[in-house]
């Protein structure tokens, strides 16, 4: 894969990726009072969010740094998935919206350590 396409992709979808969960995390930044600490769990799920949303970027980056075109590709598919997931959890709020993210979000959890346990898929 072409270095150059490879940054733009992954540019892309974590742009994409970042701007889904932004809402998410500032929903449940909503309820924080004057002088709580950052350790409550409020900080947590918003943290969290990021972070598990940012686990297919990782899988897209270690996959273009391992030049798997394969991996690329999928982790790209995953990605759009995902961020469709979001957007309909942000607009709809309900229990089947929430079961497919967090489905996805499995599936690039599944896919990260598939890929930095070596490619077997």
């Amino acid at each position: 894969m072409n270095k150059a396409w490879f940054w733009f992709i992954w540019a892309l979808t974590f742009l994409v990726v970042n701007l889904a969960a932004v809402p998410i995390a500032t929903f449940a930044l909503y309820g924080i009072q004057k002088g709580m600490s950052i350790f409550s769990v409020d900080y947590m799920t918003a943290v969290g969010t990021f972070l598990f949303s940012n686990l297919i970027t990782l899988h897209i980056l270690i996959a273009g740094r391992k030049r798997n075109k394969k991996g690329v590709v999928i982790g790209t598919n995953i990605a759009v998935l995902q961020v469709a997931c979001l957007i309909v959890f942000i607009s709809t709020i309900s229990t089947t919206a929430i079961i497919f993210t967090m489905m996805v979000i499995i599936a690039a959890a599944i896919l990260l350590v598939k890929e930095l346990r070596g490619r077997r898929y």
